[in-house]
């Protein structure tokens, strides 16, 4: 198999994950199998030896699965996962160790575990597909965090009462937007994301979530978004313009009929610290504000009008995240 980019060895371990993680517990319950049916091991209630067969079996799926990728399983107890490719125009292994939040570490081929050095803080772009590859890889378990519902409320609130006829979702993710948008009475809704996995996500909740089937879902480029000139009444984006860059608000003035209303979220630039995968995928075209002033100037200054900025702290339990609820219109003509 060919080598690896940096952003395709993060995205294929994100996608990974599941089985890393089931393969974890797996050699757990293997080992303790294996013990209890030692002459005088302790009793398990695993069971015996079809339980530890059926481990064993499954196990070599596993990491079949692994290897299949085109990664190389270096390791078992702790996993060990190295991923080919060219840095810089040398040979080495992008190195994964059971318990690394991330792949941040790489070595020679020609020197192994011992060379072990942290990748460079800033690796080349990533793709749209890589990207999609990454938001793929935490979609199932997208909705397990209640701060994306919070935001998103947050957004459709502070749109007003006025039934919009035509809703469009940037980056939707699993549609949580998408669905708090639902409660306006618009005539319809079209959400967006490049994710696959996460419209499969959405689409699976639209049965109870969207009974009249007013959302439209469409993996698709946010920008630009496939909307006509002045196509849309209202435009939401939770928690992803920082993932789009400037290029976005410039084509939300292009979709928004006049007077139309965009309502986006933004982390404080402070409180922003993503992992290094996701790190690779933010545009350097979009200044992070730490203030609401500094919200409001870069909304207004992409051609936006009547711009608020409300600051919103939302305790996560484990920490605090704090966003920019910014709601802004487009000029009339």
């Amino acid at each position: 198999m060919g080598l690896f980019t940096v952003p395709e060895a993060r995205a294929e371990l994100a996608r990974l994950r599941p089985v890393l993680d089931e393969l974890v517990r797996l050699r757990a319950d293997a080992a303790e199998l294996a013990a209890s049916l030692r002459p005088g091991g302790r009793e398990t209630a695993l069971g015996g030896m079809p339980e530890w067969k059926a481990a064993q079996a499954r196990l070599d799926d596993l990491m079949t699965t692994v290897q299949r990728t085109g990664a190389e399983l270096k390791g078992f107890a702790p996993l060990l996962i190295d991923f080919p490719a060219d840095l810089d125009g040398v040979d080495v292994l992008l190195c994964w160790l059971e318990g690394d939040p991330e792949l941040c570490w790489y070595h020679r081929a020609d020197l192994g575990f011992a060379g072990r050095r942290r990748l460079p803080d800033k690796v080349e772009a990533v793709s749209e597909e890589i990207a999609a590859d990454l938001f793929d890889g935490i979609s199932a378990h997208y909705d397990e965090d209640t701060y994306h519902g919070l935001v998103a409320d947050a957004l459709v609130d502070g749109l007003g009462r006025t039934a919009p006829e035509r809703v469009l979702d940037v980056a939707t993710g699993t549609g949580v937007a998408a669905f708090a948008a639902l409660r306006l009475e618009p005539g319809e809704v079209l959400a967006i994301d490049i994710s696959p996995g996460m419209i499969a996500q959405a689409e699976a909740k639209a049965a109870s979530r969207d009974p009249g089937k007013r959302v439209t879902w469409q993996v698709a480029s946010a920008v630009p978004a496939p909307v006509e000139d002045d196509g849309a009444d209202a435009v939401l984006c939770a928690s992803s313009l920082h993932f789009l860059g400037a290029a976005a608000l410039r084509d939300w003035l292009r979709v928004l009929r006049p007077g139309g209303r965009v309502a986006f979220s933004l982390p404080l630039a402070s409180a922003f610290s993503p992992s290094p995968a996701f790190a690779a995928i933010v545009p350097a075209d979009l200044k992070l504000p730490e203030t609401e002033a500094e919200a409001a100037e870069l909304t207004a200054e992409a051609g936006f009008t009547e711009v608020t900025v409300k600051r919103l702290d939302i305790d996560s339990g484990d920490r605090v995240r704090s966003v920019f609820v910014v709601h802004a219109t487009k000029p009339a003509r």
